[in-house]
C-alpha cells in the first residue's frame, strides 16, 4: 500500500497538469480577466473618440488628435505623492520625444484651489505637457477612475497599457516601446 500511494498522487498530478496543458480554455478565472480588461480597454477607447480636452493655457483636443501616434493619458492630483513621483520621468519622456506623435495629457483632480495647486506643481516640476483641469470629477468619472495615479496609453486610438500606481515612464523598457511605437 505504502508504494502505491505516492503513485496515485503522482499519476493524479500528471493527468491534471496534461489536461490544463491540452485544454488551456478550461483556466476560467484568466479567461475571465482577459474579457474584463478587454472590455474596459474598449471602454477607455470609445470614451476617448468622444471627449473634449481643454487644456489649463486654453488648447483644445479633438478626435483626430487621438487617432495617431501615442497618447499618454495620466490622471493625477496636487496632493497625491505618487502622482508627484511620476512627474520627473513624464518631463524627461516629454524633453526627449518633442514630436507631435506623443502627446501626454494630464488630467488634474484637486476639488479646491485647483489652479493655484497646479501652478505650483507645474513651477516645483517643470512640467512640460499638456494639463486638464477636471475639478468636477466628470473625466475621471467617464474614464471609470477610482484611485490614482493612473495612466491609459494608446497608440493609434488603441489602448496598448493601462498603468494604476506610479510609473517610470523613462524607463529603458517603455522608451523602447515608445521608440517602436513612433518609427
Amino acid at each position: 500500500m505504502k508504494k502505491k500511494f505516492p503513485l496515485k498522487y503522482t499519476l493524479l498530478a500528471i493527468s491534471i497538469i496534461a489536461t490544463t496543458l491540452l485544454f488551456p480554455e478550461t483556466g476560467y478565472l484568466s479567461a475571465k480577466k482577459s474579457d474584463v480588461t478587454n472590455k474596459k480597454y474598449k471602454h477607455y477607447e470609445a470614451v476617448l473618440k468622444d471627449v473634449d480636452f481643454k487644456t489649463m493655457k486654453g488648447k483644445s483636443f479633438e478626435n483626430k488628435d487621438f487617432s495617431k501616434g501615442v497618447v499618454i493619458l495620466n490622471f493625477w492630483a496636487s496632493w497625491c505623492r505618487p502622482c508627484l513621483e511620476e512627474f520627473p520621468s513624464l518631463v524627461n519622456l516629454r524633453k526627449k520625444y518633442k514630436t507631435d506623435k506623443l502627446k501626454i495629457i494630464t488630467v488634474n483632480s484637486d476639488e479646491e484651489n485647483i489652479k493655484k495647486n497646479i501652478k505650483r506643481i507645474t513651477k516645483k516640476y517643470n512640467l512640460n505637457f499638456d494639463i486638464v483641469s477636471d475639478k468636477d470629477g466628470i473625466l475621471t468619472d467617464r474614464f471609470m477612475v477610482s484611485a490614482i495615479p493612473v495612466s491609459i496609453i494608446y497608440y493609434n486610438g488603441k489602448v496598448i497599457e493601462e498603468s494604476q500606481g506610479a510609473k517610470d515612464f523613462y524607463s529603458e523598457e517603455f522608451q523602447e516601446t515608445i521608440e517602436k511605437m513612433l518609427k
